[in-house]
């Protein structure tokens, strides 16, 4: 079985080819998804796991990019995206307080404190984080937004793809 695990910086994922634009450890293959064609052949993929990487990808850029992984999918495989929602960070632009924390390894963590002066409890996101949502941590030069998405988006652009689910 042939699994993708594209954008996904350094962090390795078993069972998975690690796929990024920079060539850092972890790394199986360095390449550019904005570069057609990808260094797979045609229905050799099972699966394309893609966390955090496509808001990096210009909107100019994104129907070749899904197209591609399209063409490298076999027929019945599977693409699993993760890109932040930015329907629900508009959603949460007055849901903001610095007493949520910035980063934890558990999302049941991101929660408000209760006795907080500013929110009184009621936040759901760190300023900071939801600002990333928009522009990217920016901590190299690919680490910046390019596109952004809401479920409707996402789903507009993987049909014109091809994808049918």
């Amino acid at each position: 079985m042939s699994k993708l695990n594209i954008g996904y910086h350094n962090k390795k994922l078993e069972g998975y080819i690690n796929v990024d634009i920079q060539d850092l450890e972890n790394v199986d293959v360095v390449h550019d998804i904005t570069v057609a064609p990808w260094p797979f052949d045609e229905e050799s993929v099972d699966e394309i796991k893609t966390d955090e990487c496509l808001e990096h990808i210009s909107f100019r850029k994104i129907d070749d990019v899904l197209a591609e992984a399209y063409r490298v999918l076999k027929t019945y495989g599977k693409i699993k995206i993760q890109v932040p929602d930015i329907e629900a960070m508009c959603r949460m632009v007055d849901l903001q307080c610095e007493c949520v924390p910035r980063k934890t390894n558990d999302f049941t963590e991101y929660k408000a404190d209760p006795n907080c002066f500013n929110c009184g409890g009621k936040a759901l996101i760190h300023p900071e984080r939801w600002h990333f949502a928009f522009v990217g941590a920016q901590k190299h030069e690919w680490d910046l937004h390019r596109n952004v998405f809401t479920f409707n988006y996402m789903e507009t652009k993987l049909e014109k793809a091809g994808f049918m689910e």
